[in-house]
């Protein structure tokens, strides 16, 4: 992996933007398939949404579970193994079609095709005072002295992350706007047994701070309620994180902006399709379909 310092002067069969599972997966099927290519990263190490898991991943079938880290880094061997480069620091502007605009570059990189991997991002509430939720990681939370906690959502983010900061001797409590938890059966029952309070058809209209504490108005059952604690954490679902030149967002899909580009990896899946085996898969269909369109299988 390196910096690029100029685009190449040969025109590649393929450019891919994003170095996350779905993006190291097109590069490997790439070379399988004989083609031209190259991955740019926009940030400084490849990875993508693996960067911030912090549980083993379980959920590729046939291996082993193995922390997200030692996952990139077999990919990334991989990838390199097969002879793809991948590029750090290099972001994808603008696609017109016939050739790719990257950031510090003076040239655009000609490719027969593009493919955008740009991975997800948390949803936002849009409510007053938002600023004041914490950015940080579950991971980095647990390891904080223990306070007080008010997580909002439903799925499994939250439900994990609920959990996890109760066994480690926080005191949490659990927003959810409906009746009932949409997290996995594991993680409801684990959230069951670790103490957390869970406040059903309730939910989060404003947020301040006052020095280091966090002040949150709720509304529930029982009318209007203000909380105060250490950190608020917002984890309401993800949506496609995209450039807005590259591409647009309808519901919770990514659809390219120009022709001859696909969108791959959790941004091109369905909510309930989204894993790191669908997503290495939506790459591996999209480089065979566009190989096939090309004639180069």
């Amino acid at each position: 992996m390196d910096l690029m310092m100029s685009a190449p002067s040969s025109k590649q069969t393929m450019v891919i933007a994003g170095a996350g599972p779905a993006g190291l997966s097109a590069g490997l099927w790439a070379a399988r398939l004989g083609l031209r290519a190259m991955v740019l990263e926009a940030a400084d190490e490849p990875g993508g949404q693996l960067r911030s898991y912090s549980l083993p991943v379980v959920d590729l079938p046939g291996f082993e579970s193995d922390p997200a880290p030692a996952l990139i880094a077999t990919l990334t061997k991989q990838v390199a193994e097969v002879g793809i480069p991948v590029y750090l620091r290099s972001r994808a502007v603008r696609w017109n079609g016939a050739a790719l605009t990257v950031e510090a570059l003076s040239d655009p990189i000609k490719a027969d095709w593009f493919f955008y991997a740009p991975g997800l991002r948390a949803r936002v509430l849009g409510i007053p005072g938002e600023e004041w939720a914490s950015q940080e990681s579950i991971s980095d939370a647990v390891r904080s002295p223990s306070g007080s906690v008010l997580i909002i959502g439903a799925g499994d983010r939250a439900v994990e992350g609920a959990f996890r900061l109760a066994e480690a001797g926080h005191q949490v409590t659990l927003l959810c706007r409906s009746d009932r938890l949409k997290a996995r059966r594991a993680y409801r029952m684990r959230l069951r047994e670790s103490g957390v309070t869970v406040k059903y058809h309730t939910r989060l209209v404003h947020l301040a701070a006052s020095g280091k504490r966090r002040h949150a108005w709720l509304e529930g059952p029982q009318g209007a309620q203000e909380w105060e604690g250490d950190r608020v954490m917002i984890r309401i679902g993800m949506e496609p994180r995209v450039d807005p030149n590259l591409a647009s967002v309808r519901g919770d899909l990514a659809y390219p902006r120009a022709l001859r580009m696909s969108i791959i990896g959790d941004a091109a899946l369905a909510v309930p399709d989204r894993s790191l085996v669908t997503a290495m898969a939506s790459a591996m269909r999209a480089v065979k379909a566009v190989a096939v369109n090309l004639g180069e299988a």
